[in-house]
């Protein structure tokens, strides 16, 4: 049943990305689809099938793509909100917000980690990595979720590879005979290329994000101080303006009259 089973899942995944490219499906039946996506791929990595994966992982990222494109939907105007008022904005604000947030599945996470650091997975890591790397930048900012679990898995797999070469170092020294560690220079070098490219992306979103906090507080500050110091010194300058002219019309009817 298993040579049969795979060409079989294969043309069912084929024909589901192209129902997904036609973008013609609904919100629920969506959702449903991802849960089965994620949930093929946790059991492909832990019963170590390998040839479906990268299939599964394109299949993913179409979804997440429809998904993170149905949000556009929801997302409320802001000309619209102007217009209607503060009121009207905050009472659609609230009505929309459980449909402008992608929900990312529970087990998302967690499937991602199996990906790249279960042993057996390592023939297809670079497609685990790809895949990270693609859609966590893409889709900003509702995989901003998955970048520090990732840092930290990729951190430890760095470790535990640093410590086997070591161990396999201190052993060709002690021995002459040959040693192997569990880690080739290819995929050491993915996973470190892997994590400086999720450590810069995490620094990124986080000085923007504070970034654009600080440019609208600041904004803020200077709205109201505006405000209340510009109503003044407009009345200020109306009283001076007509002092001025009133001393004008004096001096030129002195002027006149001698």
């Amino acid at each position: 049943m298993q040579p049969l089973n795979i060409p079989a899942q294969s043309h069912a995944i084929d024909v589901l990305q192209a129902i997904l490219s036609r973008g013609e499906i609904d919100t629920d039946l969506l959702e449903g689809i991802e849960a089965i996506t994620i949930s093929k791929l946790y059991l492909s990595i832990h019963t170590s099938q390998l040839d479906l994966q990268n299939k599964w992982l394109h299949l993913l990222h179409s979804i997440i793509s429809l998904s993170t494109s149905h949000l556009e939907v929801f997302r409320p105007n802001a000309t619209s909100d102007d217009e209607a008022g503060p009121e009207t904005a905050t009472v659609r604000n609230k009505n929309t917000d459980s449909n402008s947030h992608y929900s990312m599945n529970p087990l998302l996470i967690q499937t991602l980690m199996d990906g790249l650091s279960t042993r057996s997975n390592r023939p297809v890591l670079q497609h685990w990595l790809d895949f990270v790397l693609m859609a966590v930048p893409q889709f900003q900012p509702a995989l901003q979720a998955v970048v520090s679990p990732l840092n930290d898995c990729l951190c430890r797999q760095i470790l535990h590879a640093l410590a086997d070469v070591l161990r396999a170092a201190s052993q060709i020294q002690a021995s002459p005979a040959d040693e192997c560690a569990t880690i080739s220079d290819s995929e050491m070098i993915m996973l470190l290329n892997g994590l400086e490219r999720l450590v810069l992306l995490s620094l990124t979103y986080t000085s923007d994000a504070d970034t654009l906090e600080d440019e609208s507080t600041v904004v803020e500050k200077q709205t109201e101080s505006t405000g209340l110091l510009g109503y003044v010194s407009t009345v200020f300058g109306s009283e001076g303006t007509s002092n001025q002219t009133e001393q004008l019309t004096v001096r030129f009817a002195v002027t006149t009259f001698c």
